[in-house]
């Protein structure tokens, strides 16, 4: 007889209960899975792969609604690191009381023992069929949070932990092995993911679910169905599994992506119950409008772009400096035209730190930008935006002499000597995006400003917005690692 297995995924979330413009919302999400588990009510698996703190409701109720969806089990993201140990650990303490938490590949700095309440895998059974699910977060990790975030933990390689715990699944049983991982990877078929499967080949890893990075991605290679996608829930990934009773094993894979945004999926009356009691306290930010949008505001992710330009220009002109940058890793793809609300902000950009300020010479801005346009760096992390100065970069020269000159606004060349005001997020003012070795030159002093804040007076002040560019960013060529999704 064979056996029907599947097994649903979805990673980066955010707690995006609310249906908008872009997201379809808990409740048809819930409906997408649904349809998929009433038509195999005793095969079908729901598994998380991770970021689902990083919202407004950011507490008990996120794992609530995880639990309304019957999630079957979750792993760490990196964004679960974000607020520190107790902030961790007290999520952990939330979401384990409903479904397992996993994450084999950190551990305590202090004694190498699991973080408090976490599981390294799950046996789930399905159709009497018992399924393996270890769970690892990306090892980059530790440099996507602030450094005293992840300061009381450490990240252990993945390959040797997946070596490790693999066998103890099978041992107890375990005829399906699935990988729930926060790992990136690109279309292109590189990054974590595939650097990490090539060195586990041999273990015949029956799914490897990865996260973190958007865009979806579904398919069966090397015998392994590799799926990414469901960003706040447009999409869901599948995995069907047939399996074969006698011979006891896998015989067959397919791999599928569910479109939840654009499909033929409803309503449920509880969840919609339960969205609008956990978002209530919240409705200023969705109602209350403080600017216009003439048109769609774009965030480009490897070049100069009209969103990069307008939320650098407003956390700048908050700090009174001479100069800001910020990641646009933790940037959303676009302001939409029309009303903009504090919830257009938050979408924008997902952090709200404060900002930081220091003092830096014109020397030390080659240095920052050389580092991050180094292909490796490059590649996982893209552009910086940045506001206050221009700057030309040659793509098509070698790593290190990419920086062709930086000017003042008046197109005068930046003094290395000169002194200037500089603002940043606290994340990279901690060495986010792989500078720390660069941040950590400096003296960052802590200025009573969230992001958020400096964008929404930015926004007031102005109006009535456009998608517009100055020129700030000039290229040559194009990036030799290049893996930005827009």
């Amino acid at each position: 007889m064979i056996r029907k297995i599947d097994i649903l995924a979805h990673a980066d979330y955010h707690g995006q209960f609310r249906e908008d413009d872009e997201n379809p919302g808990l409740s048809r999400f819930f409906s997408a899975i649904e349809s998929v588990r009433n038509r195999n009510p005793q095969g079908t698996l729901l598994l998380d792969a991770g970021d689902e703190s990083k919202c407004l409701w950011h507490g008990k109720a996120v794992y609530e609604g995880l639990k309304l969806l019957k999630t079957d089990a979750m792993v760490l993201g990196n964004h679960e690191f974000d607020a520190g140990r107790e902030d961790l650990e007290q999520c952990i303490q939330w979401g384990s009381s409903y479904y397992p938490m996993l994450c084999a590949n950190v551990t305590y700095r202090e004694n190498d023992r699991l973080i408090a309440g976490i599981k390294p895998y799950a046996i789930l059974e399905r159709e009497g069929i018992r399924i393996g699910v270890l769970g690892l977060t990306s090892a980059y990790t530790p440099f996507m949070v602030e450094k005293s975030s992840f300061a009381d933990f450490k990240i252990l390689d993945s390959a040797e932990t997946i070596r490790h715990y693999v066998p103890k699944m099978r041992e107890e049983g375990a005829k399906i092995i699935v990988l729930l991982t926060h790992f990136p990877f690109y279309p292109n078929e590189t990054g974590e993911l595939f650097e990490c499967l090539e060195q586990i080949k041999d273990l015949d890893i029956d799914v490897f679910i990865g996260g973190h990075i958007p865009g979806d991605y579904a398919t069966v290679k090397q015998r392994c169905a590799i799926v990414k996608g469901g960003f706040h829930g447009v999409s869901l990934c599948r995995v069907t599994l047939y399996f074969d009773d006698e011979k006891r094993e896998t015989v067959s894979k397919e791999a599928e992506i569910i479109d939840v945004k654009n499909g033929p999926f409803g309503y449920d009356d509880r969840i919609d119950t339960f969205v609008k009691e956990t978002t209530r306290d919240y409705e200023y930010y969705f109602m209350d409008v403080i600017a216009e949008a003439e048109e769609d505001i774009a965030m480009r992710l490897s070049a100069e772009s009209p969103m990069g330009d307008l939320l650098s220009d407003a956390m700048r002109k908050a700090a009174g400096t001479d100069f800001g940058y910020f990641n646009c890793t933790s940037c959303g793809r676009m302001i939409p035209k029309g009303p903009l609300t504090r919830y257009s902000i938050q979408k924008a950009i997902a952090f709200n730190e404060k900002l930081q300020v220091t003092e830096m010479k014109g020397s030390d801005l080659y240095d920052l930008f050389e580092l991050v346009h180094r292909p490796e760096i490059f590649g996982n992390n893209a552009e910086l935006m940045f506001s206050g100065l221009k700057i030309k970069i040659d793509h098509t020269r070698p790593a290190g002499h990419k920086v062709v000159w930086i000017k003042d606004l008046n197109g005068t060349d930046v003094d290395p000597d000169r002194s200037m005001s500089v603002v940043t997020s606290k994340y990279m003012s901690t060495g986010g995006n792989g500078t720390r070795s660069f941040a950590e030159r400096f003296c960052w002093r802590e200025l009573d400003i969230k992001i958020h804040d400096a964008i929404a007076d930015y926004l007031l002040r102005k109006g009535r917005i456009k998608g517009e560019t100055d020129g700030r960013y000039e290229f040559i060529g194009s990036p030799e690692n290049d893996n930005s999704p827009w």
